[in-house]
């Protein structure tokens, strides 16, 4: 089944992001030989209620001008086809242990249907940036089918007066993590015009879904292996933290935990829990605090709201360079002055900072699933109790450098593989008595929100001909997190994409205007660029000024009549220029707009 010709024509696709092209994924028709779930990858199964979704999705906007077909329904389902053994998270479908007495295994979908996961849609005239949105809301606050492969993609046509096609694409985080997405990006683009699909699909080998009987004896093979895998684990875990602590208790626990038995068995496992470690990743460091608590820091529904925004890469760069901090901490100072505005404008900004949780990619690019998640976060204070947009910069830039540097303690591959020792089943019930017992009322948050960055090409993509202009993550939500900013950079743009619940955050529009007026702060307090066409605007400044100046000018005796004439002062209160700050935000043209561009 699905078995066809790969064309010599793909060959030309490397993988831009410097992720591995190939999957290593093992052919197998064997349950013994399947591939297992890690811990991290199953928390985004456990995560999901009837108000939680584990999904991660992203909104491609694409101009199939000069390509017909590009980027259509049918030469979607052909390209897909041909990359196919390139796409392991779109062959993959879920088999879990009974009673889910341990972490459930991917297996090469034997009724795979690519008529099922790719699916056709529109938006009714004249397809605005708003109306794109309330379709995108709708699709992804539905859960995907887990009986089979974890993904779902639509075409929907009808954007910009039917100009512009968009893609939405759907898949389980439990599948991919950001880094993954790109590579699946990467894989399924082309970085020429030129290439069209062959209609050839590429061979890959379905596998037989095994019976319960399987299932339960590998789960019992595994439970033999994990006495020591948990011993391991622990011996590991101390050992860093007593690195990090200089605490030499810790050291010495270690070593007594490493040397339990006597003999020849005791000294194989002295031998191997002692090992010396190689690993680089990092752990989240914990807030010295809880977050203060926000209008979305609460138990969410399953109703999701979606707006985005997109901003030039080189207004990014300017403030980078004239602050002299990272790209980073310029958006997350951007996110930081657009949840101030909108804290403002609801009455509600805390006295305290908001904590956000920053995910952070920790792959080594030696990892034998290429599609495996691998991410740790670190959290940082926005600043958002700071008035002054300079000063809130520095100490978003400080407090992501600290959080940073704390991420020395355990490395997060040893808390990644504490997860792998929770039943499925207690997790999940965790997750449902948390959401029940609407804990997120009951007590402030660890963190606010998240902020993503997620880095992609600087140069053009394309599907079958159409280009990619706008690519707009669209993340997932957490119970007692309602809201998500995520930014995704690609040629030239950043685009973000703002996604929330929609009782909770009902204007989620308004966010996307206010991290504008952010970067129109920030960008303000540059230094001039050369031919930059805001001297204009101060010049025309000092004229204004001059008109007052001039009052004064007119001594002639009508001076009373002419001291009316400084009511004129009503014009310096113009040259606050509302009207201009209108002009930028909600001109005509990127109101109208799906992509709303500056």
């Amino acid at each position: 089944m699905w078995v066809g010709h790969v064309s010599a024509g793909r060959n030309h696709r490397g993988n831009p992001f410097g992720e591995p092209a190939d999957e290593a994924s093992p052919r197998c028709s064997y349950a013994a030989d399947m591939r297992q779930l890690s811990g991290i990858d199953a928390s985004f199964l456990n995560m999901e209620t009837t108000s939680t979704f584990g999904h991660v999705s992203s909104l491609n906007i694409y101009d199939p001008a000069g390509a017909p077909g590009g980027a259509g329904l049918e030469a979607t389902k052909q390209i897909i086809l041909e990359r196919i053994d390139l796409l392991a998270p779109f062959r993959r479908r879920l088999v879990e242990v009974p009673f889910g007495l341990d972490l459930p295994y991917w297996i090469e979908d034997p009724e795979f249907d690519i008529d099922f996961h790719v699916r056709h849609h529109a938006v009714p005239p004249p397809g605005n940036a708003e109306q794109l949105a309330e379709v995108i809301s709708r699709i992804v606050a539905r859960p995907l089918d887990r009986h089979r492969p974890l993904w779902e993609l639509y075409v929907i046509e009808g954007v910009e007066n039917g100009t512009l096609i968009a893609q939405l694409t759907k898949v389980h985080h439990a599948a991919i993590d950001g880094a993954a997405g790109a590579s699946m990006l990467a894989a399924i683009l082309d970085p020429s015009p030129d290439y069209r699909p062959t209609g050839l699909s590429a061979p890959w080998q379905p596998d037989t879904v095994p019976s319960d009987d399987q299932m339960l004896r590998i789960t019992a093979r595994e439970y033999i292996r994990r006495p020591e895998k948990m011993i391991r684990l622990s011996v590991r875990t101390i050992r860093e933290l007593a690195a990090s602590t200089q605490n030499g208790g810790l050291r010495a626990l270690a070593d007594v935990i490493a040397q339990p038995m006597p003999g020849a068995f005791g000294r194989l496992m002295r031998g191997r829990l002692r090992g010396v470690s190689n690993d680089v990743d990092k752990p989240p460091a914990l807030p010295p605090t809880q977050a203060p608590r926000t209008p979305w820091n609460r138990p969410i529904s399953p109703h999701r709201r979606f707006a985005n925004a997109t901003m030039p890469l080189d207004e990014a760069k300017r403030v980078r360079r004239q602050f002299g901090c990272t790209f980073n901490d310029v958006v997350m100072a951007l996110c930081s002055g657009a949840l101030r505005r909108y804290l403002l404008a609801h009455d509600c900004l805390p006295t305290e900072p908001l904590i956000a949780m920053v995910p952070v990619s920790v792959r080594g690019g030696n990892e034998d699933d290429a599609y495996q998640n691998r991410v740790s976060a670190l959290l940082a204070d926005l600043a958002t109790n700071e008035e002054d947009p300079v000063k809130r910069l520095r100490r978003v830039q400080q407090s992501m450098t600290a959080a940073k540097g704390n991420l020395a303690a355990i490395p997060a591959e040893a808390l990644q593989d504490f997860t792998q020792f929770a039943p499925p089943a207690i997790a999940a019930r965790a997750m449902r008595m948390y959401s029940r017992l609407r804990i997120a009322d009951r007590m402030n948050p660890p963190f606010n929100l998240v902020i993503s960055n997620v880095p992609g090409p600087n140069y053009p993509l394309y599907s079958a001909g159409a280009k990619l202009k706008h690519f707009y993550p669209v993340s997932a939500l957490g119970d007692g997190q309602g809201l998500n900013m995520t930014v995704q950079s690609y040629n030239g743009n950043l685009d973000f994409g703002f996604i929330a619940c929609r009782d909770l955050v009902p204007d989620l529009w308004t966010m996307a205007d206010y991290l504008e007026e952010s970067m129109d702060e920030l960008l303000s307090l540059c230094d001039p660029l050369p031919g930059d066409p805001s001297p204009p605007v101060e010049t025309a400044k000092p004229s204004k000024k001059a008109a007052v100046a001039k009052k004064p000018a007119p001594a002639k005796k009508p001076a009373p009549a002419k001291k009316v004439a400084p009511a004129k002062k009503p014009p310096p209160a113009k040259k606050v220029a509302p009207a201009k700050k209108a002009a930028t935000r909600a001109s005509p043209a990127p109101a109208k707009s799906a992509t709303r561009t500056r």
